[in-house]
């Protein structure tokens, strides 16, 4: 451990004994020593105060505290990741600035096709600030230029990949199944905290309910998905293995004609609800008229894996003192 680590932490541990507690008031603590930087209990408690809210009381007193105890670590963990990425965008200087971050949204506004009061009225709804958008898109962002750096000449597609893949993916079973699908999706951020992400799955699951009580899909689409095909009531119309992310094509080529997904579909743009609404078989089209969709799609494959393993090598080599 640093000097500088051993400094910050005992400052804050001296701030926090320095102030009295009122009777009946927890003292707010350290939760975790991330390199020079501590997590306090207050933070953890503000990641995860819906889910500790959510334990249902009457239970023995043990069992209350264990799960609360692994509520909180959940968000613990959730907060290392944050700050040891925050330390390396701190470390590389790494800078959004306000131009950057306004030119963004403007062009978010611009493919939803929403007016800047349509856009605000969306984020109310969501329960969220301009500001406190801002802040979101102003990480989001500092975040994708440190991965580009990181990236950075290590991650590739070859040729013998691409065709590999197009082999396996095209070609064995003498056609290409497509489906076509509608879905309704409940949008997160990419930099949604673990509040952000319950609430929204909390609406999900309610909708899902009230389609399998009866409810139309298209109809309910209309009103509640936050995607551009909403209008549409959903209809995402004819796509391939390899046009969608995995997890959305995964559960949808699962299904059969008529069919939707009995639980939410998590991916990168928050929770969705799947129907088919029609399945077919067409010939494969040649090499060269999806070698570059192939390249994209192992592309961003990689380059997931590659920033999994890379934090999981930043935290093995960072010191981390839990203290939770």
């Amino acid at each position: 451990m640093t000097r500088v680590a051993i400094g910050r932490a005992w400052l804050a541990a001296a701030v926090l004994a320095a102030v009295p507690a009122s009777a009946g008031e927890v003292l707010d603590r350290i939760a975790a020593v991330v390199n020079e930087d501590v997590i306090l209990l207050s933070e953890v408690d503000r990641q995860c105060q819906d889910s500790l809210a959510q334990v249902p009381g009457g239970l023995p007193l043990d069992e209350e505290l264990g799960r609360k105890r692994q509520i909180r670590r959940q968000a613990l963990e959730r907060l290392i990741d944050e700050l040891l990425l925050a330390q390396q965008i701190r470390g590389a200087a790494i800078d959004v600035d306000d131009e950057q971050v306004a030119r963004y949204i403007a062009r978010l506004r611009e493919d939803n096709k929403m007016s800047e009061a349509q856009f605000e009225a969306a984020l109310v709804h969501e329960g969220k600030s301009l500001d406190a958008f801002k802040a979101e898109v102003r990480k989001m962002l500092e975040r994708q230029r440190l991965m580009g750096r990181e990236l950075a000449g290590k991650v590739n597609v070859t040729e013998k990949e691409v065709e590999e893949y197009y082999r396996t993916t095209y070609l064995e079973g003498g056609g290409v199944h497509k489906v076509r699908a509608s879905h309704i999706l409940f949008a997160l951020p990419e930099s949604a905290t673990a509040e952000q992400d319950q609430q929204v799955r909390a609406r999900g699951e309610a909708v899902l309910k009230a389609i399998q009580g009866g409810a139309d899909f298209a109809e309910t689409a209309k009103k509640e998905s936050d995607d551009p095909s909403g209008p549409l009531g959903g209809d995402l119309g004819w796509f391939r293995r390899g046009d969608m992310v995995a997890a959305f094509e995964t559960a949808a080529f699962a299904l059969k004609k008529g069919e939707m997904t009995d639980g939410l579909v998590r991916t990168q743009y928050g929770y969705h609800i799947i129907q088919v609404t029609g399945t077919a078989e067409e010939a494969p089209p040649a090499l060269d008229q999806v070698s570059e969709d192939i390249r994209r799609r192992l592309m961003i494959d990689k380059q997931e894996r590659f920033q999994r393993n890379w934090l999981e090598d930043l935290r093995r080599k960072a010191f981390v003192e839990i203290k939770l």
